[in-house]
């Protein structure tokens, strides 16, 4: 297993992007039907950055991508919930712009039921066609109650341009807090300090399991894996050596690794971090 000190090439990413256009798109592993919450949190894997997440009432997606291809990466696995089998959303979640975690096709297919898109900063033009009843931008600090959950915009590590000039995109993660637990989903991110202050109120798989300690969570479920090449690793490595270095530091039963179509529950009160794991 590579570790985080070898030298990854570029030549290295178009070779691993380039076989992943040829391999067929495999059937997720999980029976693709999502949990009941019952009085806690559940979190279904449906691939990349996509997650269902439901407390009792509310169901909220985050960066939802159902698309084949995003230009050139191929999805290697189909959605671990089909479109069909989406329960009622309320809110949608868009962390910042990149096309691997904003689709727009993906955003008009969405079934909507008086749905709420809360996205980052600069980002509302994006998905406004695509019909939210509401479409709610929150800036680093900024807060918005929908139904029974509030959503909170934080600061992560990363950068919001959806093309090759600047644009001014924002990029966000999201604080969601509701009266049965706390669900922090950081979109796309590298490590930061920050993230210990926000335990007390681009990761590689060292610094997710660090920002699962600094956070204080009782559980993290690993995301940004497995479905699209979009990184210089082999698509399964990262969340392989998350698996081994959560053997090593004895955090085996606060990670949380749903496969495509998975889901878990997690009991009330528990926090869980939805941590990218590239």
């Amino acid at each position: 297993m590579a570790g985080p000190a070898e030298d990854y090439r570029p030549g290295r990413m178009l070779g691993l992007m380039a076989r992943s256009l040829i391999l067929p798109t495999a059937a997720p592993v999980g029976a693709g039907v999502p949990a009941e919450p019952a009085g806690g949190i559940s979190v279904t894997f449906v691939g990349h950055a996509t997650v269902l997440v439901r407390f009792d009432g509310v169901a909220l997606l985050t960066d939802p991508v159902y698309s084949s291809r995003l230009i050139l990466p191929k999805r290697l696995v189909e959605p671990g919930v089909p479109l069909a089998g989406l329960p009622p959303l309320d809110v949608v979640l868009v962390s910042h712009g990149h096309m691997d975690h904003l689709d727009v096709p993906t955003h008009q297919r969405l079934p909507k039921t008086d749905t709420v898109a809360v996205v980052a900063k600069n980002l509302a033009d994006l998905v406004s066609g695509c019909g939210y009843r509401d479409v709610i931008e929150l800036a680093w600090g900024d807060t918005v109650t929908i139904r029974d959950v509030r959503i909170t915009a934080l600061p992560v590590k990363h950068w919001g341009t959806r093309n090759l000039w600047p644009d001014d995109r924002g990029y966000t993660g999201f604080l969601v807090e509701h009266r049965d637990g706390t669900v922090f989903f950081p979109g796309d991110t590298a490590y930061f300090p920050g993230f210990r202050d926000y335990g007390r109120r681009h990761m590689n798989p060292e610094d997710a399991l660090q920002t699962l300690v600094d956070l204080d969570a009782r559980h993290m479920v690993p995301i940004h894996w497995g479905t699209l090449v979009v990184s210089y690793e082999p698509i399964d490595e990262p969340v392989g050596w998350l698996e081994e270095l959560a053997r090593e530091r004895g955090l085996t039963e606060r990670v949380a690794v749903l496969r495509h179509g998975e889901s878990r529950r997690f009991g009330a009160r528990g926090v869980t971090a939805a941590a990218a794991a590239p």
